[in-house]
């Protein structure tokens, strides 16, 4: 069970592809919290449990389509996706936009990732900016650090996997 909990959320969702519902267990263990959160911050409270429902039979019916690739950015984008048919479901355009990042609170995001980054070793928060958030792809972090496509991907893993620990409670 404890080896368990140092896979990678990729690994987790390559396994459960393959049918092994222990990795979606863990899965749903690791990000349940985060959608629930981010279902609470955008539904109201009668329709929270529904959206948190489907999200998760969402990520089943889908899981698929999933290719290697990091987890947490396609899972949310999953997630936003479910939302933004769940506004037009419902005729609540209006809604989603008034949901929508403003301006104050886009600054305010790229301040608790860069203040997050700081808490990362400097070369590893490079890599995470690089790939994240300049949009580099593997071949061009290669070509920029001279580490392998293999190595890149094990530590983008890692150093996600330390901003999740510094989320947990």
């Amino acid at each position: 069970m404890s080896d368990i909990l140092q896979i990678s959320d990729e690994m987790l969702m390559r396994a459960y592809k393959r049918g092994e519902e222990e990795a979606f267990n863990t899965l749903y263990g690791r990000y349940s919290s985060m959608v629930y959160a981010y279902a609470r911050k955008r539904l109201n409270s009668s329709e929270v449990e529904d959206f948190y429902q489907s999200v998760w039979r969402h990520l089943h019916e889908k899981r698929e389509n999933y290719v290697d690739q990091p987890f947490a950015p396609w899972f949310f984008v999953l997630i936003r996706n479910l939302l933004v048919d769940e506004y037009r479901s419902k005729g609540r355009r209006k809604k989603l936009l008034e949901t929508d990042p403003t301006l104050d609170t886009l600054e305010n995001d790229r301040l608790v990732i860069n203040d997050l980054l700081e808490k990362l070793p400097q070369e590893t928060a490079a890599l995470v900016r690089k790939y994240y958030l300049e949009g580099f792809d593997y071949e061009d972090l290669e070509k920029d650090t001279g580490m392998s496509q293999s190595s890149l991907r094990k530590r983008l893993s890692r150093a996600l996997q330390g901003l999740r620990d510094k989320f947990e409670v």
